[in-house]
């Protein structure tokens, strides 16, 4: 038998042992064949090993006497042999940067409906109710021209309200306030007031000084500006300010007013008096 046939049938018996059905048979055939192959590293590895480091190609070379360099440190020269040169520094010119101070940041003040401001007048945002006390008609003589509005009462249902703004108007006549027949307009001061003997009157100012200055000298002047008074009417609205202000767009940001409509009395021409006996 030739060694090509034996090795032939050992491959073959191998291969039987490692496809084997039995799976005892076929375990153990790769049991033996990973120990046999482990038996052989560690023979082999040992021996490669010892082979490699006596190895003279694998040994570090000693230096040799031309690789050695001589450093040769020559002796300084003393201050009398020469003169020692003395290097000069030049400092980095300074940066004068200027000192950066925080700023410390004050919390703003809580606004409130009820701060009056110094500055100009601006409506209160939310706009308070006002107990008004005006009458809503007036009887007068058909054939008037003139008329003066009774006393009126107003007052702020909030106590903090501290400026109101009245505002007036009329279509078809002019208010006269305070001195009559002469315009009292004042836009400077305590009391502010635009549109005296006009068809739109405006006062601003601490609430019983322009409640007062509306019932001064016999109450609110009316005058005609042509015809009869009789089947007009005014319109009243107060507005709640920061400070005194006469602006005629802020009227419109009133929540309290009352209409008075002035009304003829039943007199005509056909009226006749009731006779009497003179004793």
């Amino acid at each position: 038998m030739s060694l090509d046939e034996l090795f032939e049938r050992l491959k073959y018996r191998f291969d039987s042992y490692f496809h084997s059905e039995k799976k005892s048979v076929k375990y153990l055939a790769r049991l033996l064949a990973m120990t046999l192959f482990a038996a052989i590293i560690s023979t082999i590895a040992p021996t490669l090993a010892d082979e490699l480091s006596s190895s003279p190609s694998m040994l570090q070379p000693e230096p040799t006497s031309s690789t050695i360099t001589s450093v040769v440190v020559a002796e300084s020269a003393t201050a009398s042999d020469s003169p020692t040169a003395v290097a000069t520094f030049t400092p980095e010119p300074e940066i004068t940067r200027p000192a950066i101070t925080n700023p410390t940041y004050q919390p703003l003040p809580e606004g409130s409906d009820s701060a009056t401001a110094s500055g100009e007048g601006e409506p209160w945002e939310i706009q308070p109710k006002y107990t008004l006390r005006i009458p809503a008609s007036g009887a007068i003589d058909p054939r008037a021209t003139t008329y003066f509005l009774p006393r009126i009462f107003v007052e702020a249902q909030d106590p903090e309200v501290e400026f109101t703004m009245a505002c007036i108007s009329s279509s078809g006549a002019n208010l006269d306030l305070k001195s009559k027949g002469t315009p009292d307009n004042s836009p400077k001061g305590e009391l502010l007031i635009s549109g005296d003997n006009s068809g739109l009157l405006i006062v601003s100012g601490a609430t019983n000084k322009v409640i007062n200055a509306l019932n001064s000298s016999g109450g609110l002047f009316i005058r005609s500006t042509g015809g009869g008074l009789a089947g007009r009417s005014l319109t009243f609205r107060f507005v709640a300010m920061t400070s005194p202000t006469i602006k005629s767009e802020f009227c419109s940001r009133a929540q309290s007013g009352v209409i008075t409509t002035i009304r003829a009395l039943g007199l005509d021409l056909s009226t006749v008096k009731g006779g009497g006996k003179l004793k």
